[in-house]
Order: structure tokens, then sequence, then C-alpha cells
């Protein structure tokens, strides 16, 4: 067994206590074991539609999506620039790109969430399925971007190596993951009172999902995949509590606000060589 970032053997089971994980010494890199999960793309879509509070979750992520449609417009320069957002959910980022000036298109499994998508930003822009079944042709698009989809994904190699293939050259890819260094670390200090949290019906802080990426393991994996100038800092949080993890979102939401400030000063101090949020945002190139 091979890490699917840094390629090394060195795998352990069952990293810190974590069930049904393994984990790669190397990069710090954790996947999901496939055993009892039948049908990825099933699980997610049901997950995707009967948990996920879309508007209020697009709302909370407001100040996200045009901070990096700002800087996208700072490094794209062409007259029409033409942007991909990959598992794009209901649209909201790519509506406001629209409005924005962006050639927008879409990618997403769920129905339900590509008929709200075609809505906002019209039919021919979006397409249902996945991105290896789009086939969209080289060097398509200046921009392509994955949001809080690639720890999700069937396979993320090949699904950089396929967004590499349709990218202009010199173009822009934007991913945002959860850091598993920061949710590692939620993970112990909970681990003590999980059963006591439980029975008060509190959810647990700490997110895996089938895929979990450090800064090391995401920037091996996007080397393997051929981008260049691969740029990784902490990503700007969502406002408040938007998934309803808490009954108290004021103080969910002073919590988060506190924990940016402290990441992004470490970051600066570090002159970013700690990344420790609990989301990366991550920009790299396709070379010219």
């Amino acid at each position: 067994m091979k890490c699917a970032c840094c390629r090394s053997t060195e795998i352990i089971p069952r990293p810190f206590g974590l069930d049904h994980y393994y984990g790669c010494i190397g990069c710090g890199f954790l996947f999901r074991s496939r055993e009892g999960i039948s049908d990825v793309r099933y699980d997610l879509i049901n997950h995707y539609q009967e948990i996920d509070p879309h508007e209020t979750v697009a709302l909370s992520k407001q100040g996200f999506f045009n901070a990096s449609l700002k800087y996208l417009s700072s490094q794209i320069r062409h007259r029409r620039n033409s942007l991909l957002d990959v598992g794009c959910g209901y649209g909201y980022f790519l509506e406001l790109a629209m409005e924005q000036g962006w050639q927008v298109s879409g990618i997403e499994i769920s129905g339900k969430a590509v008929r709200a998508a075609r809505d906002k930003v019209g039919d021919k822009n979006i397409f249902h399925g996945s991105l290896i079944e789009a086939k969209y042709p080289d060097d398509s698009f200046d921009v392509v971007t994955l949001w809080d989809m690639l720890d999700m994904s069937e396979d993320p190699f090949e699904e950089l190596r396929e967004c590499y293939r349709i990218m202009k050259n010199g173009g822009k890819i934007g991913i945002r993951v959860r850091n598993a260094s920061f949710q590692k670390l939620l993970f112990r200090l909970f681990r003590p009172v999980l059963g006591i949290t439980a029975r008060l019906g509190i959810k647990h802080p700490f997110v895996f999902h089938l895929y979990c990426f450090t800064p090391a393991s995401i920037y091996q994996l996007l080397c393997r995949a051929g981008f260049a100038r691969i740029r990784i800092t902490n990503s700007p949080l969502t406002e408040g509590d938007p998934y309803g993890y808490s009954r108290t979102g004021w103080a969910t939401r002073i919590v988060k606000r506190m924990v940016y400030l402290f990441s992004r000063d470490v970051f600066r101090v570090t002159d970013g060589l700690r990344i420790i949020g609990p989301s990366l945002l991550v920009w790299a190139e396709k070379p010219s």
C-alpha cells in the first residue's frame, strides 16, 4: 500500500486510535478504508441533500467567495475569463462569479443541486455527473475551483490530473479542504469526553472525510499531478454556525473568529511554515 500523496509505503492502520482509517507517516495524509462503503457517490449525494442547509451555508461563505474571486481576477487578466467549479452544489459561487463577469461552468453529481444551479446560471453551464464524465476538451478553462470536495472525491489524484488536462497553460486551480492536522488535534482533545457530549446531543467539532489532507500531503499530491507555484494558507472560515452543530451560535462565532485570528498570526510569525487553521486554502498553477 502506498500513500496517494507522497508515495510512501509507511502506512499505519488506526492512526492515533481513529477507527477505519489509515495514516501516512511521511506526509500525514489520512484515508478511510473502503470496506463497508459500497458506493461513494451514492453516500455523498444522500449526505449532501439531507444534511447541508445550502442557502445558509452559502451565505456564511460569501466573504470567502468574494475574496477568492478578487484574487483570481488579479491573477487572470483575459478579456473573458472562464471558470469551472467542480462540485458546484446549488450554484451560489457560480452565480456570484457570473455577476462579476466570469464565464462559468459547473460540475455536480446531485440532481437536486443541478436543477437549482441551472436556475441560477443557465442549463448549458452545469453538467450533471462527475468531472471525468464531462469530458471537457484540453485547455478549456482559465480557472478550476474545488471548494470542500476533493476530500470526498472518489480518487483525488485522478481528479487533479483531469483538472490539469482541461486547464489552460498558466491557469489557476483553487482548492479548499479541511486541515487534517487541526482535526487530529481536536480529536485528541475531545476523545475523553465523546461519550458525555453524545449523551448531551452535542456534535463533535472535528471532521474526517474519506480523504484528509495536511499541508504537506496536499502539496505532494499537487506536485504529482503536475502543478507548480503551490501556495497553501489558512482558509477564511464560514461565518457563524451554518450547519447548526451548536445550540449557542454566538459562542461558535466567537470561537471560530479567535481560532482564525490566532492561526493567521502564527502563519505570519513563522513566515508561512506553520499552517494550523481548521481549513486549508490552496492555490496552484498549470505551468506555461
